[in-house]
């Protein structure tokens, strides 16, 4: 192992300081003392220079913490009681972190000893639990109360079976809104550990609010966006642009969430006068059924992930330019807007 790419963390450096301070042979106190400057930074031949040691028997005495633990440098004759896990305990250990998910290697590493007494340092944790198909994930989100799978599969069929039995000359679009706030939102980057980047960002007291819909067929895109709250009013202002769009199509199937402003009385009379726009709604906590949910991701990816506006409408101004010219991305969204529809699993 490289020496100088292991990190010790703020338990560790603390772990090794009372070794250290509790050891009262100066032979094996030296073995901390030089275990703590390579914490601190200090590079490995000076540090064997410093302590009077060879550089390989500094790397020894490292390899020798990562493999087999901080208490087999605090004795000349280290006789640990269990050297290794058994292949049942580690199939325990992995079935935890599974089951409990810990952010935190420390948290494995005090599983294994007190569940196990075998005592792992945090490399040595992290090699067991990589060996295993294990690393560091995020987690997806799914919703709470998401519809049972069989719900959410005939509702995927009849999407299907809606576009092949349609009259020729329908369009099929994925509508919802999102409130775009004016924000620097930090996203994943690559970067310096040492040298993080520092983001400056909002108040996030301004946002615009867009209700959009997206056609899957032409990958286009129309939108209704502006600082007004999204009500009754404003659905039908947003039904109207649609259809006024799609005015040379002869049907509109337009799926959406269930959002109250799409069901409000006024808007469901409008509707009844403008049969050409048919709604179907989605089942309620269903985002993995609404394509448009994907292009939402996009299009924070493309606007606010990393990115800081310092004024409100320089922000303004680059949302209406994406939207506006979707089109520009085209490439990119025949890969992403694919009409293949994730079924959440709801079983436990």
């Amino acid at each position: 192992m490289d020496v100088s790419k292991y990190n010790f963390d703020d338990d560790e450096i603390a772990r090794i300081q009372e070794y250290r301070d509790n050891q009262p042979d100066v032979r094996l106190k030296v073995r901390f003392i030089a275990l703590l400057m390579l914490a601190k930074g200090f590079e490995l031949e000076n540090v064997a220079s410093i302590v009077g040691k060879s550089i390989k028997t500094i790397e020894n005495w490292h390899c020798q913490y990562v493999e087999k633990g901080i208490d087999s440098l605090n004795s000349f004759q280290y006789k640990p009681k269990q050297t290794y896990l058994e292949t049942e305990q580690i199939e325990e250990v992995i079935a935890w972190v599974k089951k409990t998910n810990p952010g935190k290697t420390k948290e494995v590493r005090e599983y294994i000893k007190d569940r196990f007494k075998v005592t792992y340092c945090n490399e040595a944790a992290r090699k067991l639990l990589k060996k295993n198909g294990l690393k560091i994930i995020r987690p997806k989100v799914i919703p709470g109360k998401a519809p049972s799978e069989d719900e959410q599969k005939e509702t995927v069929e009849k999407y299907f079976d809606m576009k092949s039995s349609c009259k020729p000359g329908t369009a099929f679009l994925f509508g919802d809104g999102m409130h775009l706030v004016h924000q620097n939102i930090p996203g994943l980057c690559w970067g310096d550990p040492k040298d993080p980047p520092i983001l400056k960002t909002n108040t996030g007291r301004q946002r615009l609010n867009i209700l959009g819909a997206y056609n899957p067929d032409s990958h286009s895109f129309v939108h209704l966006t502006g600082e007004e709250n999204c009500n009754a009013d404003r659905a039908i202002e947003y039904f109207d642009m649609i259809i006024k769009t799609y005015r040379q199509e002869l049907g509109i199937v337009l799926f959406l969430d269930n959002a109250s402003y799409f069901k409000a009385e006024i808007v469901s009379k409008w509707l009844e006068d403008h049969p050409k726009l048919q709604i179907e709604f989605l089942p309620p906590y269903s985002p993995n059924l609404n394509l448009i949910e994907r292009f939402w991701r996009f299009a924070k990816e493309k606007l606010v992930k990393n990115t800081y506006y310092e004024k409100y409408k320089t922000f303004r101004a680059k949302v209406f330019q994406f939207l506006n010219h979707v089109d520009e991305h085209v490439e990119e969204l025949r890969t992403l807007m694919v009409e293949k529809f994730e079924i959440v699993k709801t079983s436990a």
